[in-house]
Protein backbone atom coordinates (compact mmCIF):
# COMPACT_ATOMS: atom_id res chain seq x y z
CA UNK A 1 0.00 0.00 0.00
CA UNK A 2 1.33 3.42 -0.97
CA UNK A 3 1.27 6.21 1.58
CA UNK A 4 0.04 9.70 0.73
CA UNK A 5 2.54 11.14 3.18
CA UNK A 6 5.86 12.42 1.96
CA UNK A 7 9.03 12.96 3.98
CA UNK A 8 9.76 16.46 5.25
CA UNK A 9 11.97 18.46 2.95
CA UNK A 10 14.73 20.70 4.20
CA UNK A 11 14.41 23.56 1.73
CA UNK A 12 15.66 26.56 3.69
CA UNK A 13 19.16 26.65 2.24
CA UNK A 14 17.83 26.39 -1.33
CA UNK A 15 15.21 29.03 -0.66
CA UNK A 16 18.02 31.30 0.54
CA UNK A 17 19.41 31.33 -3.02
CA UNK A 18 16.04 32.54 -4.33
CA UNK A 19 16.04 35.25 -1.66
CA UNK A 20 19.60 36.25 -2.61
CA UNK A 21 18.50 36.51 -6.24
CA UNK A 22 15.58 38.75 -5.29
CA UNK A 23 17.97 41.04 -3.41
CA UNK A 24 20.31 41.10 -6.44
CA UNK A 25 17.37 42.09 -8.62
CA UNK A 26 16.52 44.98 -6.28
CA UNK A 27 20.07 46.24 -6.79
CA UNK A 28 19.95 45.79 -10.58
CA UNK A 29 16.72 47.65 -11.34
CA UNK A 30 17.58 51.24 -12.29
CA UNK A 31 15.90 53.88 -10.12
CA UNK A 32 13.89 55.17 -13.07
CA UNK A 33 12.58 51.64 -13.90
CA UNK A 34 11.08 50.52 -10.57
CA UNK A 35 7.69 51.77 -11.75
CA UNK A 36 8.09 50.48 -15.32
CA UNK A 37 5.95 47.67 -16.67
CA UNK A 38 5.94 46.19 -20.19
CA UNK A 39 2.13 46.60 -20.30
CA UNK A 40 -0.34 48.78 -18.43
CA UNK A 41 -2.15 45.77 -16.96
CA UNK A 42 1.00 44.11 -15.56
CA UNK A 43 2.66 44.92 -12.26
CA UNK A 44 5.79 47.02 -12.25
CA UNK A 45 9.01 45.87 -10.57
CA UNK A 46 8.26 47.72 -7.32
CA UNK A 47 4.79 46.17 -7.15
CA UNK A 48 6.13 42.65 -7.71
CA UNK A 49 8.78 43.05 -5.00
CA UNK A 50 6.26 44.46 -2.51
CA UNK A 51 3.85 41.64 -3.38
CA UNK A 52 6.50 39.00 -2.61
CA UNK A 53 7.16 40.45 0.85
CA UNK A 54 3.48 41.13 1.50
CA UNK A 55 2.50 37.55 0.63
CA UNK A 56 5.01 36.23 3.16
CA UNK A 57 3.51 38.48 5.83
CA UNK A 58 -0.03 37.62 4.80
CA UNK A 59 0.38 33.85 4.99
CA UNK A 60 2.15 33.97 8.34
CA UNK A 61 0.53 36.82 10.26
CA UNK A 62 -3.07 37.62 9.74
CA UNK A 63 -4.72 34.31 10.58
CA UNK A 64 -6.84 34.49 7.42
CA UNK A 65 -4.91 31.46 6.23
CA UNK A 66 -4.69 30.09 9.75
CA UNK A 67 -1.09 30.83 10.71
CA UNK A 68 -0.67 33.51 13.35
CA UNK A 69 2.99 33.78 14.27
CA UNK A 70 2.46 36.68 16.66
CA UNK A 71 4.28 39.23 14.55
CA UNK A 72 2.54 42.24 13.00
CA UNK A 73 1.26 42.47 9.43
CA UNK A 74 2.43 45.92 8.34
CA UNK A 75 0.97 47.60 5.26
CA UNK A 76 4.18 47.82 3.24
CA UNK A 77 2.25 48.93 0.15
CA UNK A 78 2.36 52.41 1.69
CA UNK A 79 5.88 52.38 3.11
CA UNK A 80 8.14 50.43 0.70
CA UNK A 81 9.06 53.17 -1.75
CA UNK A 82 12.87 53.18 -2.08
CA UNK A 83 15.41 50.53 -3.00
CA UNK A 84 16.46 50.38 0.67
CA UNK A 85 12.81 49.97 1.74
CA UNK A 86 12.34 47.07 -0.67
CA UNK A 87 15.53 45.37 0.52
CA UNK A 88 14.52 45.85 4.17
CA UNK A 89 11.09 44.28 3.62
CA UNK A 90 12.46 41.32 1.65
CA UNK A 91 15.04 40.67 4.38
CA UNK A 92 12.53 41.12 7.22
CA UNK A 93 9.94 38.82 5.67
CA UNK A 94 12.49 36.17 4.71
CA UNK A 95 13.72 36.09 8.31
CA UNK A 96 10.08 35.57 9.28
CA UNK A 97 9.79 32.68 6.82
CA UNK A 98 12.99 31.14 8.22
CA UNK A 99 11.55 31.26 11.75
CA UNK A 100 8.42 29.53 10.42
CA UNK A 101 10.51 26.86 8.68
CA UNK A 102 12.39 26.21 11.93
CA UNK A 103 9.21 25.84 13.98
CA UNK A 104 8.23 22.18 13.63
CA UNK A 105 4.93 22.63 15.48
CA UNK A 106 3.85 25.40 13.07
CA UNK A 107 4.90 23.32 10.07
CA UNK A 108 3.02 20.25 11.29
CA UNK A 109 -0.11 22.15 12.33
CA UNK A 110 -3.29 22.18 10.24
CA UNK A 111 -4.66 25.54 9.11
CA UNK A 112 -8.16 26.13 7.76
CA UNK A 113 -9.66 28.96 5.76
CA UNK A 114 -12.87 29.60 3.88
CA UNK A 115 -12.43 30.01 0.14
CA UNK A 116 -15.28 30.24 -2.34
CA UNK A 117 -17.70 28.60 0.06
CA UNK A 118 -15.36 25.73 0.89
CA UNK A 119 -13.23 25.07 3.93
CA UNK A 120 -9.67 24.40 2.85
CA UNK A 121 -7.31 22.74 5.31
CA UNK A 122 -3.57 22.78 4.71
CA UNK A 123 -0.55 22.14 6.88
CA UNK A 124 2.47 24.37 7.35
CA UNK A 125 4.51 22.29 4.91
CA UNK A 126 2.01 23.15 2.16
CA UNK A 127 2.18 26.84 3.13
CA UNK A 128 5.99 26.75 3.04
CA UNK A 129 5.96 25.11 -0.40
CA UNK A 130 3.40 27.62 -1.64
CA UNK A 131 5.51 30.56 -0.47
CA UNK A 132 8.66 29.09 -2.06
CA UNK A 133 6.77 28.51 -5.32
CA UNK A 134 5.50 32.10 -5.13
CA UNK A 135 9.02 33.50 -4.65
CA UNK A 136 10.35 31.43 -7.57
CA UNK A 137 7.50 32.52 -9.85
CA UNK A 138 8.05 36.21 -9.15
CA UNK A 139 11.83 35.89 -9.41
CA UNK A 140 11.29 34.62 -12.96
CA UNK A 141 8.87 37.45 -13.67
CA UNK A 142 11.45 40.00 -12.47
CA UNK A 143 14.21 38.35 -14.52
CA UNK A 144 11.96 38.74 -17.55
CA UNK A 145 11.59 42.45 -16.76
CA UNK A 146 15.39 42.77 -16.60
CA UNK A 147 15.70 41.00 -19.96
CA UNK A 148 13.12 43.32 -21.53
CA UNK A 149 15.13 46.27 -20.21
CA UNK A 150 18.31 44.69 -21.65
CA UNK A 151 19.90 44.54 -18.20
CA UNK A 152 22.49 41.81 -17.79
CA UNK A 153 22.09 40.08 -14.44
CA UNK A 154 24.35 37.05 -14.30
CA UNK A 155 21.75 35.16 -12.23
CA UNK A 156 21.90 31.50 -13.18
CA UNK A 157 18.70 29.76 -12.23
Amino acid sequence: MQSNEFPCLHISRYWRSVQDNLLQIVDLVPDDKFDWSPKDDLWNCRGILIHVADARDGWLADGRHGVQDGEPYPNIWLTARTRDDLRRELVRTFERVERFLNNRSQLDAAYSEEWNGQTLTRNGHWIAFHLLEHDIHHRAELLQRLALLDIAHGIDI
